[in-house]
């Protein structure tokens, strides 16, 4: 089975065009605290359940846990083990 990576979420990011500092990118810290406004964050979730066919609930969204690539990867992979 395939695992979600660091890079994999990393790419996602990236690619709907968050304006963050790739150098300096904690994946314990919330990407909100890195840069990311609300906008990119509905992006981002978005192109996560676009990318891996999932359904995210708003509950877990205003949980936080979306909110790190640390967790990211934790929860997608969790929906890959699942399916």
């Amino acid at each position: 089975m395939l695992k979600v990576t660091h890079e994999d979420v990393i790419a996602i990011i990236k690619g709907i065009g968050a304006r963050l500092d790739w150098e300096k990118l904690d994946p314990k810290e919330s990407l909100t605290d890195q840069g990311a406004d609300s906008l990119d964050m509905i992006n981002i979730i978005f192109a996560y359940q676009e990318k891996y066919d999932i359904e995210i609930t708003d509950e877990s969204i205003s949980n936080g846990e979306w909110l790190t690539i640390d967790k990211t990867v934790s929860n997608l992979n969790k929906f890959l083990e699942q399916k």
